[in-house]
């Protein structure tokens, strides 16, 4: 006759945390940079005059006006700031998500080139559903939300969708596998994201001008020899 065995005590919720993964996860950086209210004035001015001297391009826009992609080649202080403070982001970023060197390895070192360019949407503008190819990082700052005529959900807001293929098909409010990630575009904001997670932007209802200055990294790692040297 088998012994009968003794009941294990139940895991603690500290123990089955240390055995969870967070799979497939998408990292998301959003900081409000403190006290940008100057360099928004001089970013929407600079832009407002661009505007009036260039027809813009045809990206994923609609009826909002796209400038050529040469932002951070604009002589202005205001751009050499804004420029300053990706910086600070995209090193914060790339370090919080590159796999550490293992021991006796030298540091990662990488190269980075940033395109940028800058939106305006009036009412009715908004952006398709798009993403940016080669980017490692795609980001935007806002400069100036304009006048909405309210504060809907969805208005002239920036939508990131969600890149598991099927989460979707789960019809549960408020669980962690919600397949819409919906932002307010607020002056001072900076965001950071991987360039492949499609996005689009909602149409503006409002007076005035929505303005945002949207950027691709693209980084290239420096080998070890040349870090080194």
């Amino acid at each position: 006759m088998a012994k009968p065995r003794t009941p294990r005590a139940p895991a603690t919720r500290a123990a089955l945390t240390q055995h969870t993964a967070n799979i497939f996860g998408t990292p998301l950086m959003a900081h409000q940079w403190p006290d940008s209210e100057a360099l928004n004035t001089q970013l929407r001015a600079l832009i407002l005059t661009r505007e009036q001297n260039s027809p813009g391009i045809t990206r994923s826009n609609v009826a909002g006006w796209h400038s050529s992609p040469d932002l951070f080649g604009w002589e202005h202080p205001a751009i050499v700031t804004l420029r300053q403070y990706i910086e600070q982001a995209i090193i914060a970023m790339t370090a919080a998500n590159t796999a550490a060197p293992q021991d006796g390895a030298p540091s990662r070192s990488f190269n980075y080139r940033l395109d940028g360019w800058a939106n305006i949407s009036r009412r009715g503008a908004y952006n398709t559903v798009h993403n940016h190819p080669n980017a490692i990082w795609s980001g935007v700052y806002y400069v100036a939300n304009g006048v909405p005529d309210n504060n809907g959900p969805h208005n002239g807001r920036l939508e990131l969708l969600d890149p598991r293929v099927g989460v979707n098909m789960l019809h549960q409010p408020g669980s962690v596998f919600a397949a819409r990630y919906v932002i307010e575009p607020i002056p001072g904001l900076m965001l950071l994201f991987p360039g492949w997670l499609s996005h689009f932007v909602h149409p503006f209802a409002g007076s005035g001008e929505r303005i945002s200055i949207a950027f691709n990294v693209l980084l290239t790692e420096i080998p070890a020899a040349e870090s080194v040297a």
